[in-house]
């Protein structure tokens, strides 16, 4: 089996959602995706690097190993180059040729994320934006990803997330943005816990637990936990001091 140069499977065993995630995040979307997503959401990402500086000076590896699930593009790594090791984890093969040209630097593994092949220990900060976890589908499998994720984080490490709770999902349709594009969320649950997202590259089925199931399963990891809403759509969940 191929390896990535950080010795890990270029290429790990996918789950059942695997299949749609994949068909939705395919060439013809990954090529519009920065527009989407990343041009008209400069608030967002310059809030994600400026908490990601502050972290990066909290840690105590030189060249911290970070570790950002669901990674898209790269457009997070592009902004840190040369800050540390990273190692970037996406389904979509479209996503990771434009990550690797982002994040020449970087290395990069196709993988489901709730099978990601990382030790105990062995990272110093986990990452994951843009409330990616949600595609997993149930709380059960995301709880088994995050407690996973913790694992992973050596003593001292982080773990930032962006969480889309589902107070916020309804008012996504009175937004500039839907009005612009025509995309859309719909329920599939009265609370939108469970929910569906209409864009151009079909339908995205996710589920969204409440800020208190994060918590839950942090805080007694970690010595800090700080949980903002950025006053858009995402709050952002950011773990610091893990506990040995």
């Amino acid at each position: 089996m191929d390896t990535e140069p950080s010795g890990v499977p270029a290429n790990c065993r996918m789950s059942r959602y695997d299949e749609g995630a994949s068909a939705i995040y395919r060439e013809s979307y990954a090529e519009s995706y920065p527009a989407l997503y990343i041009a008209p959401w400069s608030r967002k990402h310059e809030l994600n690097a400026t908490n990601l500086a502050h972290i990066f000076d909290g840690l105590e590896p030189a060249r911290p190993l970070w570790v950002d699930l669901a990674c898209g593009q790269a457009w997070h790594f592009s902004v840190f180059p040369g800050r540390g090791r990273m190692i970037g984890l996406d389904l979509s093969e479209a996503q990771l040729v434009r990550a690797k040209r982002n994040a020449p630097e970087a290395a990069f593994i196709r993988a489901d994320m709730a099978h990601a092949p990382f030790t105990p220990g062995s990272v110093d900060l986990v990452t994951n934006f843009w409330a990616g976890y949600c595609y997993l589908g149930s709380e059960g499998r995301i709880g088994s990803m995050l407690n996973d994720a913790v694992s992973w984080i050596r003593p001292g490490g982080a773990l930032y997330i962006e969480v889309l709770l589902a107070r916020d999902l309804e008012s996504f349709n009175r937004s500039h943005f839907s009005g612009q594009t025509g995309f859309v969320v719909v329920p599939r649950s009265t609370d939108y816990t469970d929910w569906r997202y209409d864009d151009v590259g079909g339908q995205h089925i996710m589920t969204s637990p409440p800020l208190e199931f994060f918590l839950k399963i942090l805080s007694a990891k970690f010595q800090q936990i700080d949980a903002r809403h950025d006053s858009s759509f995402m709050v952002h969940l950011i773990a610091t001091g893990r506990k040995a």
